[in-house]
């Protein structure tokens, strides 16, 4: 008699293991792009740092957006999780690769994904609707 219509989506584990494909899927094609860039208009390896932490900070933007506008509540809360999780991962990883340990520079990464994360989780609980929740 009543038919359920309504969509299913991800929860729970498979939600943020879903976001975390979006945003590593994300950053791999922002990198991918910006090494274009680099080789095609010969710039210094300099470049490399901010290119990679605007990438990282695209992928958690793009993670964070996903998994707040499944889970339609908290979009904050969800975003500087996203973001915590993300510069976490990397920063173990980096410290892992590379002797050259935590500096300022760090704190700088850190602030820039967490606030990117922070923002998609915001945008993705709004999107598409008149409501206004932080």
């Amino acid at each position: 008699m009543f038919s359920n219509t309504s969509k299913t989506s991800p929860t729970g584990l498979v939600l943020y293991l879903t976001g975390a494909l979006i945003g590593i899927a994300v950053t791999l094609l922002f990198m991918c792009v910006f090494a274009a860039v680099i080789l095609l208009l010969g710039l210094d390896r300099g470049y490399t740092v901010p290119f990679s932490t605007v990438s990282l900070s695209l992928g958690s933007f793009a993670a964070a957006f996903y998994v707040s506008s499944k889970s339609q509540h908290k979009g904050y809360l969800i975003g500087t999780l996203v973001g915590l999780i993300s510069f976490a991962a990397v920063t173990v990883i980096s410290l892992i690769i590379s002797n050259s340990g935590l500096s300022i520079n760090t704190l700088f990464h850190f602030i820039i994904i967490v606030l990117a994360s922070a923002i998609g989780g915001i945008l993705g609980v709004n999107k598409g609707k008149n409501k206004k929740y932080i």
